[in-house]
């Protein structure tokens, strides 16, 4: 199963990152949720304490959604955190987020900090964000600018064809080494977690 996520900061264009497909399960988080509904979906589940949202917007919510889980705003679990969970309770085998980068820093680190399995893609209007577990990747970027961060220790790290290449026995964590590569090419290690940005502005 698919599960598609709708975070907010909402300022990303479902219309055109959005695709039906068969086995999708839908979740919005929190003023997300108001987005996805806004763009003419219905959701199997909303979750999130609502913080954001008006009264008049959670009574759509919950007209437009099968589920309404709501938390409470004191919480150990950030509300994408707790749709991440809900999405597992579904056993996806492929999770996409909408959005969750924006002016708030914190949230848009705790939202790239998600993406740290395989199975999981961060999209936004600008960006497209995933990981990468070891191997040989061939890697088709048709972005302005593809970057490599090491999520854990990312060993025997080889990058070709990209305008930049590169062969490092170790890409240690918080590494800026290879941000603001162009082109496509492939990536190869045999350990760690790789997270891959592509981005246009």
């Amino acid at each position: 199963m698919i599960v598609k996520i709708f975070l907010a900061p909402t300022d990303y264009d479902i219309d055109t990152l959005y695709n039906k497909e068969e086995n999708e399960y839908l979740i919005g988080v929190d003023y997300g949720a108001v987005h996805a509904i806004n763009s003419g979906l219905v959701l199997d589940e909303a979750v999130g304490d609502f913080d954001s949202v008006t009264r008049k917007e959670l009574d759509m919510i919950k007209n437009h959604s099968h589920k309404l889980i709501k938390h409470p705003n004191d919480k150990d679990q950030t509300d994408s955190a707790l749709a991440l969970e809900r999405a597992y309770k579904q056993e996806a085998s492929t999770i996409i987020f909408y959005g969750g980068l924006g002016k708030r820093i914190d949230h848009s680190i705790a939202n790239i900090n998600l993406i740290n399995q395989p199975n999981r893609i961060l999209i936004t209007t600008y960006s497209k964000i995933y990981a990468l577990s070891p191997g040989t990747h061939t890697i088709n970027n048709t972005y302005k600018y593809i970057s490599f961060f090491a999520m854990e220790d990312v060993n025997n790290l080889m990058i070709k064809s990209f305008k930049y290449e590169l062969k490092t026995p170790v890409l240690k964590v918080n590494d800026p080494l290879c941000i603001s590569n162009e082109g496509s090419g492939t990536v190869s290690f045999s350990s760690g977690v790789l997270l891959v940005i592509h981005q246009n502005e």
